[in-house]
């Protein structure tokens, strides 16, 4: 099976909003080939996350995968690879925490606030309903992350402290091991 190309900041599909995906397309063999391929995707490109946006697709579904032995987030805590159609934030924290993201169509990082936990819902597969009570902070803003995929949002739309904002190699190299508390921006 392949994965599909990403589409990269600019492309005027991830700035748009996504439509939900009816119950009856969840049968058809192309929808699920579309699935193993999106989640194919997020796995090659060593992303803990990708929403449909980001291969060129304006429907609601994201695939999230946090393996902590992946390069790029390294001891991070398991979560099982999911994929979650129609998935809404349905309750969230009061208390946020900034902390850095990425994204797999920009190759640039920036600390950015969200809430420390949330709940989301939404459905598998097969169409049963779901529902994640994320507790852990890393796997909620995963979540939340590509939810926002999926609302035409970036995280570079939530980023406040801009000067943060830099590549990935110049993240790894200058700012991945340095505490946020810890950094002078």
């Amino acid at each position: 099976m392949t994965s599909i190309p990403l589409i990269y900041l600019g492309n005027p599909i991830l700035r748009q909003k996504s439509t939900p995906v009816p119950k009856s397309r969840l049968q058809s063999i192309a929808f699920q080939k579309f699935l193993d391929k999106l989640a194919k995707t997020c796995l090659k490109n060593k992303g803990v996350g990708i929403a449909a946006p980001q291969v060129g697709k304006n429907i609601r579904v994201i695939v999230v995968h946090v393996d902590p032995s992946n390069p790029r987030y390294l001891g991070k805590k398991y979560f099982p690879l999911t994929i979650v159609i129609n998935p809404k934030v349905i309750e969230h924290s009061d208390e946020t925490k900034e902390d850095w993201e990425g994204d797999l169509s920009v190759d640039l990082r920036g600390l950015v606030p969200r809430p420390v936990t949330c709940v989301v819902n939404g459905f598998d597969r097969e169409g049963k309903e779901v529902t994640f009570n994320l507790k852990n902070d890393f796997h909620a803003r995963v979540f939340q992350h590509e939810i926002d995929h999926l609302d035409g949002v970036m995280f570079l739309d939530k980023v406040r402290k801009k000067d943060s904002f830099c590549t990935y190699a110049m993240w790894k190299k200058y700012w991945k091991d340095k505490k946020i508390g810890r950094l002078s921006l």
